[in-house]
């Protein structure tokens, strides 16, 4: 089932070594709610995005397209308001199906 999740972190950039990155979480409204070490770096379409790691988990069971608002359509790193999940659940039973295929 097909979900989208806000983005709590879309109002905030975090600055690493002089360049500002986009932040994205589920659960936390501000980096300064956990642990610096519980922040990863995700590359996507060429830029990275810094992104809680129970976030990831959660993104990493699932095909994600990041979602943005109309008025940053034309930026290079438009805000993340939210992401839509699609679960990865199909993929198996195709793969299954086409190795039936090759061996008959």
């Amino acid at each position: 089932m097909s979900r989208q999740l806000p983005n709590k972190c879309w109002k905030t950039r975090a600055e690493v070594e002089g360049r500002a990155y986009r932040m994205l979480s589920f659960f936390h409204a501000h980096p300064s709610e956990i642990p610096e070490d519980q922040w990863t770096v995700l590359d996507h379409e060429d830029s990275k995005i810094l992104v809680d790691k129970v976030s990831l988990a959660l993104m990493a069971e699932c095909r994600c397209e990041m979602l943005s608002r109309e008025a940053d359509a034309g930026s290079k790193e438009p805000t993340i308001v939210a992401v839509q999940l699609d679960p990865l659940e199909d993929t198996p039973k195709v793969v299954e199906d086409v190795e039936q295929k090759v061996d008959e």
